[in-house]
């Protein structure tokens, strides 16, 4: 079986191996998106601004000779992208980076060690893969999306507030067992638990706790409609 990126076809020529679980290795070219559409700060190497027109971006490895190490904030809110393809050398993904697009999948690449504050909040996540060497999930990073399986690599040592909020979760999976899962980290109230599937390691005592959470989060949405 072929493995597929979304079903889009890009432009590309930069030789990439995909492997995926349940498909064959395959091999296609990619070519980045033009680098003059970029704005690079040289000294943080660090992209701080998106100025093209295509939406399915291809973001380079290298500019002008320098590895590109970070997304600054905000770099591609609001742009528009229907897909974006991430680099192998980036280590931190900003603030707001890559929110309010219309994104439907993300991998997020192993070299990632840092992702800030709503980085892909407001999208159209349908499948979403989290580096390995990831520590923590951010306040509202991928809130507001249609994701409806989350695994959360094994190093997930935090899982902050309203991090996977407003998604249509079915299936929890934990690769390993964090240290902390903040209350509202899923915003899932008692009727929603109720049509989760949680797996993994320690799936039972985390399932307990969700479900402990899921009482605040449901005396928290009432307090809230009460006050509307």
């Amino acid at each position: 079986m072929r493995c597929l990126i979304g079903g889009l076809q890009f432009n590309w020529g930069l030789t990439i191996k995909i492997i995926e679980e349940g498909c064959e290795r395959v091999m296609i070219n990619f070519v980045t998106t033009d680098v003059s559409h970029f704005r690079f700060d040289e000294y943080r190497r660090e992209i701080i601004d998106y100025d093209g027109e295509e939406k399915n971006v291809v973001i380079p490895s290298h500019i002008d000779g320098m590895e590109v190490v970070s997304i600054g904030p905000d770099a591609f809110w609001n742009k528009g992208l229907t897909s974006v393809i991430l680099p192998p050398t980036l280590s931190v993904i900003g603030f707001y980076a890559f929110a309010f697009n219309e994104l439907k999948e993300v991998r997020i690449p192993k070299s990632v060690v840092l992702i800030e504050d709503g980085a892909f909040m407001h999208n159209k996540l349908e499948f979403l893969r989290l580096g390995k060497d990831l520590f923590s999930i951010p306040y509202a990073g991928f809130c507001h999306n249609r994701l409806s399986k989350i695994v959360l690599p094994e190093n997930v040592q935090e899982i902050h507030p309203d991090a996977f909020g407003h998604n249509p979760i079915k299936e929890l999976v934990f690769e390993g067992l964090p240290t902390f899962i903040h209350r509202p980290a899923f915003n899932l109230g008692i009727d929603d638990m109720g049509q989760v599937t949680v797996s993994g390691v320690g799936a039972s005592d985390l399932r307990s706790l969700l479900d402990h959470h899921a009482k605040y989060v449901d005396t928290f949405r009432a307090l809230h409609a009460s006050r509307q």
